[in-house]
């Protein structure tokens, strides 16, 4: 039962510009953004459905500001716990929204993720990026001993495993077993941006390097408890937004000389099977196999819009906020 989680409904095309998305199942999912009802169009508001985007409900929203450089970001692990960010302010609910409660750690918030029992997050403090941690229904953020680097990193998590790197200087890379978080060989060169994914007991990462005029090289690799390897090789068409894996298949995407692709494979021959022009594909994820989403642009730029797959990146419907 979803009893107390939510309050007025914001029926589609009447609330939100989209800024992020995230999705726990086929028909749950979940939507931060703009309020164009708001009188000074400044008012993120987080809105959620339940029924694959026929229909929105609006949810108490924290008091997050409008970024400038960054953007509005929302992660749900479950229909209770789930994260919202403004790039400099972090809160965390466990019971979908009712109550919200600030990080309490000072500094930049880069990605975001889970583990069976915590919540993840990535902070820059001014001095280095490290990895933090706190309980889904309980407790305060403490940093991971040990998974930090100076400086200001890019950092990505999936189950399992995470990566930090100053792209061209530094790429580290650790693994979570049951005895608890231990640093291993990166699967990413120094100079290549790291994307991770995780698949049953496969851990994979899509290394991104080599970039030219909106194209860049990129590798797909796997490790099933070894060392990783080079398994498929995606089109180089597009600068690297997004990556997301399933059994079903890989999804790139990638954003380059005004056009947005997503790439689908991991076979021999990949199928760029969504092409647009304008904005970047942010938020690229599957919620199972089959389904997964992603958002085009956001507020303030040409589109704002949330598209969904049900056939694992085959075709792809925008939906109505």
């Amino acid at each position: 039962m979803l009893t107390g989680l939510t309050t007025s409904v914001a029926h589609a095309g009447t609330g939100v510009v989209p800024a992020s998305t995230s999705w726990v199942s086929a028909d749950r999912g979940w939507v931060l953004g703009l309020d164009t009802l708001c009188q000074t169009a400044k008012c993120p508001q987080l809105v959620r459905t339940l029924d694959g985007g026929s229909s929105w409900t609006r949810v108490r929203t924290p008091a997050l500001s409008v970024p400038e450089s960054d953007r509005l970001r929302v992660l749900f692990v479950n229909d209770a716990a789930g994260m919202v960010t403004d790039g400099e302010q972090l809160f965390v609910t466990s019971n979908g929204g009712t109550r919200w409660e600030p990080s309490g750690v000072k500094g930049t918030v880069g990605a975001l993720g889970f583990e069976a029992s915590g919540f993840l997050a990535v902070i820059y403090d001014g001095t280095s990026s490290r990895l933090f941690h706190r309980e889904l229904w309980f407790g305060s953020w403490q940093p991971v001993p040990g998974i930090e680097v100076k400086g200001r990193a890019f950092g990505d998590i999936a189950p399992g495993h995470v990566s930090l790197a100053r792209v061209g200087e530094e790429n580290r890379y650790w693994t979570r077993s049951p005895s608890g978080w231990m640093e291993e060989p990166a699967p990413c060169t120094d100079v290549s941006a790291t994307r991770l994914g995780t698949v049953g007991t496969d851990r994979y990462a899509l290394c991104s390097f080599d970039p030219g005029f909106g194209n860049m090289t990129k590798e797909l690799r796997r490790s099933e408890g070894g060392p990783f390897k080079t398994i498929s090789v995606p089109p180089r068409e597009g600068i690297t937004t997004g990556f997301a894996i399933s059994p079903e298949a890989a999804l790139v995407a990638a954003t380059g000389r005004d056009w947005s692709f997503v790439h689908r494979g991991p076979g021999e021959k990949w199928d760029t099977l969504l092409t647009l022009g304008g904005p970047p594909f942010e938020d690229l994820a599957f919620s199972d196999a089959r389904h997964a989403a992603l958002v085009r642009g956001g507020p303030g730029q040409q589109f704002a819009e949330v598209y969904r797959t049900d056939d694992a990146g085959l075709n792809w419907k925008p939906l109505k906020i």
